[in-house]
C-alpha cells in the first residue's frame, strides 16, 4: 500500500511539473501579446528567404523574434518581441520590464515595418563592450558602453546592427549602432 501510494506521488509530481513547463515562455508571451491586440510574434516564414536562411543555418534553437532575459537588472526576466499587426502589417520591437509577480510594463518601441522581413534579434550578454560604428556621420561618437544587464540586438539583415540596452541612470532604453 504504501509503495502504491508513493508511485501515485511520484507520478503526480512529474505531471504538475511537466504542466508547469509548458505554462512557461509560451504562455508568457501569450499573457504579453493580450497588450499589443491583433499582433502576433513574427514568424520565420515571414522573413526574406535570405534572412531566413541564415537564421536557420546559424541560430536553429534559437526564435529570432524572442529575447526572454533580464534587460533593467532586477533580477526578473523581461521581453523583447518583434511582433506584426496581422491587419496593417505594422512590425514593431517592444521592450518590456516585467516585476516578480509576472506583470510585465511597455517601456519601448519601435517601428520595424520597412525591414520586417529582414529583422531579428539576439541577446548580448552582460559585460559586452557596445560602441558607435565610425560609418555613422558624426562628430559626437559616444562613449563605448559596458553592459551591465543583458541588451539586445537588432539585426538589419546584411545591412545593421543596433543595441538596446537598460540606461539604469536615465531609466530607459538606449540604442547604438554597432554596424552599418
Amino acid at each position: 500500500m504504501r509503495r502504491a501510494c508513493t508511485c501515485i506521488l511520484l507520478l503526480t509530481l512529474i505531471c504538475c511539473a511537466a504542466t508547469s513547463r509548458a505554462k512557461g515562455p509560451s504562455s508568457d508571451i501569450d499573457r504579453v501579446l493580450n497588450r499589443f491586440p491583433g499582433y502576433h510574434v513574427l514568424t520565420l516564414m515571414e522573413r526574406n528567404s535570405d534572412a531566413r536562411t541564415f537564421i536557420k543555418g546559424h541560430f536553429p534553437k534559437h526564435n529570432p523574434s524572442v529575447v526572454h532575459s533580464d534587460f533593467d537588472g532586477d533580477g526578473h526576466p523581461d521581453y523583447a518581441l518583434l511582433i506584426k499587426d496581422g491587419k496593417s502589417g505594422t512590425t514593431k520591437l517592444v521592450v518590456l520590464l516585467c516585476s516578480g509577480d509576472t506583470r510585465c510594463k511597455n517601456v519601448f518601441d519601435v517601428d520595424v515595418t520597412s525591414s520586417s522581413g529582414e529583422v531579428f534579434i539576439r541577446p548580448v550578454p552582460i559585460g559586452s563592450n557596445v560602441s558607435q560604428t565610425e560609418a555613422m556621420d558624426t562628430k559626437d561618437y559616444p562613449s563605448p558602453v559596458k553592459l551591465s544587464s543583458t541588451g539586445i540586438e537588432l539585426t538589419y539583415f546584411g545591412q545593421a546592427k543596433v543595441v538596446y540596452y537598460w540606461n539604469m541612470k536615465n531609466k530607459k532604453v538606449e540604442a547604438v549602432q554597432t554596424e552599418d
